[in-house]
């Protein structure tokens, strides 16, 4: 086991397959004790077992780690608890809290169902929630002290959302404004929160082949291999980290640092502004703003809204 992490304490969410599974080892080789959650279920969010978690936590061990599995839903805020209640129990303290579980159902907001929506918010923004809450509370009773971290899993679809994802998009971006605000509400107790947006080959993007379009394997070097996301993840969870409320993109050998929402356009009006002054001031505004985007292949120019989006309404 490594030194960078040596006599920490991590619990990662979603941890036995994937990216999960990937943070998981990595933070053990860096000598860290790992409590690995994992529900078990499917893609979509159904049934679970604890085969995942297991397996994870046996590799952990047979490497010389430690490691303790837990199956309990992100979802469900009893469940959340007994995680941080289990870790302590368990190792003694907890440092490192990585928000990695998610799952995804796709579909535009014409087709959703309601389960879609109560899943996706569920796992993903109410889970990120519980166990940060759990984990600050911990933190609260204990009192400032350094070495602590959460790190937040946030996506290039929150980020830059566009077609059949809306609301897996809004739960990423509402990851994104949670890191910042739970960065600027814990730094008093010496916490650092930070959240990462990979581009990596999981069961996610395996599922969906306009993704996986994007991501071939590699012959030589595999850049979308998901263990190349988590030495980033680390280096969040190590002392060595000097940033808060960032998100990063990674994706194999290219990291980004996102900048945060920032104003793009600003008119000003001599008086009260009247429906027809806001017509004629905006009238030559451009319709997109140009930001820097980091999806598959790097960083590349992109224009909010698209294109298409405007050509489509346009049409109508």
């Amino acid at each position: 086991m490594g030194e960078m992490l040596k006599g920490k304490v991590a619990l990662v969410t979603g941890g036995g397959r994937g990216l999960g599974r990937a943070h998981a080892l990595a933070l053990a080789r860096a000598g860290a004790a790992v409590v690995v959650n994992d529900y078990g279920g499917s893609l979509y969010g159904e049934a679970g077992d604890d085969g995942p978690a297991a397996e994870t936590v046996a590799e952990i061990q047979r490497a010389g780690g430690r490691s303790l599995a837990n199956q309990g839903s992100v979802s469900d805020w009893a469940s959340a608890e007994r995680m941080i209640a289990e870790t302590l129990a368990a190792f003694g303290r907890l440092d490192i809290l990585v928000n990695n579980a998610g799952i995804s159902r796709p579909a535009r907001i014409y087709r959703l169902i309601e389960e879609d929506v109560d899943l996706l918010i569920g796992v993903h923004l109410k889970g990120t929630l519980a166990t940060s809450h759990f984990a600050a509370a911990h933190w609260a009773a204990e009192g400032p002290a350094g070495g602590r971290a959460i790190i937040n899993t946030s996506s290039a679809s929150g980020l830059h959302p566009n077609l059949d994802g809306t609301v897996y998009a809004a739960v990423k971006a509402a990851t994104a404004a949670l890191t910042q605000g739970h960065a600027n509400e814990l730094a008093a107790l010496g916490v650092r929160v930070n959240a990462i947006s990979p581009c990596a080959r999981t069961r996610m993007v395996e599922a969906s082949p306009a993704v996986l379009s994007l991501m071939p394997k590699g012959e030589v070097f595999d850049r979308h291999d998901p263990d190349h996301v988590s030495p980033l993840v680390v280096y969040l969870a190590s002392d060595q980290c000097r940033f808060t409320g960032r998100v990063f993109g990674i994706e194999g050998p290219d990291i980004g640092l996102y900048t945060p929402w920032s104003v793009d356009q600003q008119i000003t009006h001599d008086g009260g502004w009247t429906p027809e002054a806001i017509a004629d001031s905006l009238a030559d505004l451009p319709q997109q703003s140009e930001v820097r985007a980091f999806f598959p292949g790097g960083t590349t120019a992109f224009r909010a809204p698209p294109g298409r989006s405007l050509r489509a309404l346009g049409a109508v």
